[in-house]
């Protein structure tokens, strides 16, 4: 019965087996290494299966909100909608060296498994395309969706890994994003009230 319920905090975390995961993956080879074969990795036993999903979730996510931050730092038609893109990318850019020092720390392999999913908290291929094309106070507000919308996510899954993780690193990590992220919300609320 346990094994059932870490499967299915596994699948929810990480968001795969969802009827919107059903988007197929991009033509294009993932950015990362091939997969490892599950025999050959030598996990360190300080870390969970939570704490591995959440590192995997995790870097993706981000890596692909910093690509969306770019655009905004371009494209934004609010100055402070600028500024605030380039702050959250400075942050997200060092969440994400975090996540790959503990990576490394914890014996996984370099890997994607999540490439072509549609999740909560992270946007489509197509969806980051027409973000490209959309310009003015349009681009402000579906940005600023976006933005929230994995704001929200990586709150959600921090939790998850405050009450079910394992290693104390990790954890840590965990409630750095949380509070970061909360404080984010809250100033995105404010940016978006201007509007």
């Amino acid at each position: 019965m346990k094994a059932l319920a870490v499967l299915a905090l596994l699948a929810v975390l990480t968001g795969c087996g969802s009827p919107t995961a059903a988007t197929p993956p991009p033509a294009a080879p993932p950015a990362t290494a091939p997969s490892t074969p599950v025999t050959e990795w030598t996990i360190d036993p300080s870390f969970n299966s939570f704490d591995l999903a959440w590192i995997e979730l995790m870097i993706p996510m981000d890596e692909q909100l910093l690509q969306v931050l770019a655009i905004a730092e371009k494209q934004a038609a609010d100055p402070a909608v600028r500024a605030f893109a380039t702050r959250v990318a400075g942050g997200h850019r060092d969440e994400v060296e975090k996540l790959k020092l503990n990576r490394t720390r914890s014996g996984m392999p370099v890997r994607n498994p999540h490439v072509g999913h549609d999740m909560a908290g992270m946007m489509t291929e197509p969806e980051i395309v027409a973000l490209g094309k959309t310009s003015g106070p349009a681009f402000d507000q579906l940005s600023a969706k976006n933005l929230k919308e994995h704001l929200d996510e990586s709150i959600v899954l921090a939790k998850g890994i405050g009450t079910n993780g394992k290693d104390a690193a990790v954890k840590h990590l965990a409630g750095e994003i949380r509070s970061s992220r909360s404080a984010q919300l809250t100033e995105l609320a404010a940016l978006t009230k201007k509007e």
